[in-house]
């Protein structure tokens, strides 16, 4: 069971599941945003991910199964992006706007996935908070990485946590129909997304991810029971 999903029970619609990702929170010292050392988000704009090609996957056990043969940094996790239902309409427009290839996400935002609540993505997750995205071309991009997050605090109240993340559904909402009346933005749809992440270092088949030795784990750890359903 997912735990802590950030998001408010009061809210209309439901949260759907975009996808699963593989990214490397990234240290952030660049003036006009959060200064932050683990910058968190769905976009690579500001933060690696893995594999460099194809990185967005319809289940924990394919994102989990294709960083077996990569030596992943430790701070690398498994994360997933879900998205307000009622959002949904204008980040798969854009897509389909793009012209790009993207099975994944439209499988689970508008196609037989549709409809896959948040509650039913993998085991031992838990809730990160909100970030604001918008689609162009190939690329989800975050509001963070189109000068907006100085304003966004001046003109909106607005603040992001250690992570970078605005701390509820509220906060990205006000963001996101903010950032869709501006024209000095990527030519995008801003949406609210929420994070999820599963907090356990990514094992590979090049060694472990750490030169520690930890103690033995008194059961098998989640990574290890996903992909032994697959």
């Amino acid at each position: 069971m997912t735990e802590g999903l950030p998001f408010d029970v009061d809210a209309p619609g439901e949260m759907l599941l975009a996808g699963y990702f593989v990214g490397v929170p990234e240290r952030l010292t660049v003036a006009g945003l959060p200064r932050t050392e683990r910058l968190t988000s769905a976009s690579d704009c500001l933060i690696d991910r893995f594999p460099d090609d194809g990185c967005w996957f319809g289940t924990a056990q394919e994102a989990l199964a294709a960083c077996l043969p990569l030596q992943l940094p430790v701070e690398a996790r498994l994360y997933a992006l879900l998205v307000p239902s009622e959002h949904v309409g204008g980040f798969v427009a854009d897509i389909r706007a793009a012209g790009t290839d993207e099975p994944v996400l439209l499988a689970h935002l508008d196609g037989q996935g549709a409809g896959e609540a948040a509650r039913q993505v993998a085991e031992g997750g838990h809730g990160l908070g909100w970030e604001v995205l918008g689609y162009d071309h190939g690329r989800l991009h975050t509001w963070l990485c189109n000068d907006l997050y100085e304003e966004g605090r001046l003109h909106l109240g607005v603040d992001t946590d250690e992570r970078g993340l605005l701390p509820d559904r509220q906060a990205a909402l006000q963001v996101a129909a903010w950032a869709n009346t501006r024209g000095d933005t990527k030519p995008v749809t801003w949406f609210p997304g929420a994070l999820i992440e599963w907090d356990t270092p990514i094992e590979s088949s090049l060694g472990p991810v750490t030169t520690e030795n930890p103690a033995p784990p008194e059961r098998q750890p989640w990574w290890g029971r996903i992909l032994q359903r697959a």
